[in-house]
């Protein structure tokens, strides 16, 4: 009987596994996409445009967020529910998309509406024109938005995987090129060139999860449904929706804040208009875009699980929601802690080689404050993912409350720390709001499961603190920059993937459930050779 539900807990994981591996891969080609898009378009903008543009993105984000109302997510946990009764749902998607098309149509029309008026508090009237140009995008996120919910929920992760990329995709080629062709007519031109690249790429986002909805519906060949919700099911779905609806407005409000204090903070402190937009430029621009690098893959995950965990929920199935829980949360950590230090240890190596029109106090600036800013990898990335797991448990409630608290402390810690030190008073806010909010979510889940895995987070951090010595020993004796980051990655994956497999962070039956897991438990059985003979 052990042996039986071992096995069925393998397979539970195998399939989130699987399924976040799809959209890990999608999710890290895009965001490979997108940092090439950020470093030609940092070269062309400059510092002080890519402030603008900065000013901008984190309004249309929390438009953006307003205008889904946390439809999407709702939509995959009861599209993923009825799938496991074997039930249709389709008449969901048909509501999803009525409802995110109206209020994804109203919120462009407020952002174009209110533009100037977001311009003058955010302290820099500049950035009124990038909000027009960004504000049809808006529309198109609904429709992506709702189909991704879609295909999430049938636990069919590649279309919202290869959408990240297209999307990415023509981001980077239009957004740039208009971008280039602009700047002759100064920053603001060439900025709303770039934001109109957004609006660009959400519609060939949009037309590409479409024509794809309608292949996979033809090819299948299900039988007709009825596609109106009764009274009960809109309710039942609203009820699902409104909690993390919240949560989704939560979640921007961050950088919303950054975007509205920062530039108004140092200008308080003495700093004129055109620098305090450059110095929140290089902090929300490229020092931020290399934290999120690895939180995306950490969304991917967490993205993965809401459904996942969500069908084990209906099931009463206590057992796959642990193991998912489990294997996610270390997961987490085995990916953010050397990610974080990587920065911490090569930040300026990296900076250098991503942006050499940098100067020497641009470049010296972004190493600083990536070296705070770099906490938030782990921070992020594990609060996302307990986050997604109380959102699945149906406790999103609870995480609601946890990050606002946060969020609290980030405005009062921004409002005070950058105009007495400075544009790294940003960071150390944006650290603090990351380390409150998980230490908040961590609190109510063990409530809920009473998991622990204090001794697994302490070995991968043991084993992140021994990677990072060695890196600095590479960073000492390689001279160049690009030279340095090569060969401290090498390093840093042969030293922690053997440390952590030598400390047992994961057991033989959670690697086995991980991609190429075959190959990874011949590796651990060398490595942990003394268990051979057991």
């Amino acid at each position: 009987m052990r042996r039986l539900r071992t096995g069925a807990e393998q397979n539970r994981s195998g399939r989130l596994v699987g399924g976040a591996a799809v959209l890990a891969v999608g999710s890290i080609a895009a965001k490979i996409i997108g940092a090439f898009y950020r470093i030609p378009l940092t070269n062309i903008l400059g510092a002080e445009g890519m402030g603008i543009y900065q000013l901008v993105f984190p309004v249309y984000a929390l438009f953006m967020t307003l205008s889904t109302a946390g439809i999407p997510t709702a939509l995959s946990r009861i599209v993923a529910e009825h799938r496991a009764r074997g039930e249709g749902a389709k008449k969901y998607l048909a509501a999803a998309l009525f409802t995110l098309v109206s209020l994804s149509a109203l919120a462009g029309i407020l952002v174009t509406a209110l533009s100037h008026l977001l311009a003058a508090w955010q302290g820099n009237p500049a950035a009124a024109g990038g909000y027009a140009a960004v504000a049809p995008a808006v529309f198109f996120v609904g429709i992506v938005a709702g189909l991704r919910g879609w295909f999430q929920g049938e636990m069919y992760m590649l279309p919202t995987a290869i959408s990240n990329v297209v999307e990415q995709a023509v981001k980077l080629g239009v957004g740039v090129g208009l971008a280039a062709a602009l700047s002759p007519r100064g920053v603001n031109a060439a900025v709303s060139g770039a934001l109109l690249g957004v609006t660009v790429s959400e519609f060939a986002a949009a037309a590409y999860l479409a024509v794809t909805y309608f292949v996979r519906s033809r090819k299948k060949k299900e039988p007709k449904e009825e596609l109106r919700l009764n009274a009960g099911e809109r309710r039942a779905m609203f009820r699902t929706a409104a909690p993390i609806a919240l949560l989704g407005f939560i979640l921007p409000l961050g950088a919303f804040f950054d975007s509205m204090i920062v530039v108004n903070a140092l200008k308080w402190g003495g700093a004129d208009t055109s620098a305090a937009t450059a110095m929140y430029g290089l902090y929300s621009g490229p020092v931020t875009s290399l934290v999120n690098l690895p939180v995306v893959v950490v969304m991917s995950l967490a993205i993965a699980i809401v459904p996942s965990v969500s069908v084990s929920r209906s099931a009463r199935d206590l057992g796959g929601i642990l193991a998912k829980s489990r294997m996610s949360i270390k997961l987490v950590y085995l990916l953010g802690v050397p990610f974080a230090l990587f920065l911490m240890v090569f930040g300026r190596n990296i900076l250098a080689v991503m942006y050499p029109t940098f100067s020497s106090f641009e470049l010296d600036t972004s190493a600083r404050l990536l070296s705070v800013a770099a906490f938030g990898v782990v921070l992020t990335g594990a609060t996302q993912i307990y986050v997604s797991l109380l959102q699945a448990l149906d406790k999103t409630y609870s995480a609601i409350k946890s990050l606002f608290a946060a969020i609290v402390v980030k405005v009062v810690l921004s409002l005070v720390l950058v105009r007495y030190i400075g544009i790294m008073g940003a960071a150390v806010a944006g650290v603090g709001m990351s380390a409150v909010s998980l230490a908040a979510v961590t609190a109510v889940f063990h409530r809920l499961t009473d998991m622990r895995l204090e001794k697994n987070v302490a070995q991968t951090l043991v084993s992140g603190v021994i990677m990072a010595l060695a890196a600095l020993v590479v960073r000492t004796y390689v001279p160049t920059d690009i030279g340095a980051v090569l060969a401290g990655a090498a390093v840093c994956v042969i030293v922690y993937g053997w440390l952590t497999t030598l400390m047992g962070v994961f057991t033989e039956e959670e690697f086995i459930a991980l991609p190429f897991g075959g190959r990874l438990v011949k590796v651990r059985r060398k490595i942990r050779f003394w268990e051979n003979g057991q």
